[in-house]
């Protein structure tokens, strides 16, 4: 009986242990991108924002970014700006010449925090 005991805490002590010590933290790093001078942020997720945008943006965009919606027009290789300045507060980055007039894009402030991905999937070739 001692040694199940043993063996028993040995395994749950096992097992509950972190075996991704060595995992790459997620932190952001960025970096201007010489082919279009803009700031990327290293450490974003395509894929992520392909589930965001499928999830928040098909609505009114095209299912394929690069071509124009029902409603919202084509936004594939919007800057980070952009849709942080179009998701949080429903304005446009100064000096910009919006695609269309109209301005019924809800504000979403909930997606602020996978701008980045977001950014990543709408930029990725």
């Amino acid at each position: 009986m001692p040694r199940f005991c043993s063996i028993l805490i040995l395994f749950l002590l096992l097992t509950s242990c972190d075996l991704n010590i060595f995992k790459e933290t997620d932190t952001d790093v960025e970096v201007v991108s010489e082919k279009n001078n803009e700031t990327l942020t290293l450490g974003s997720d395509p894929e992520k924002g392909k589930i965001v945008y499928y999830a928040n943006c098909i609505s009114c965009h095209n299912y394929n970014p690069k071509k124009p919606g029902s409603i919202g027009p084509q936004i594939y290789r919007s800057s980070k700006e952009l849709l942080s300045n179009k998701i949080n507060f429903g304005t446009y980055p100064k000096n910009y010449k919006p695609k269309r007039s109209t301005k019924i894009m809800p504000l979403q402030p909930h997606l602020d925090k996978e701008i980045a991905n977001l950014h990543a999937f709408l930029n990725a070739p």
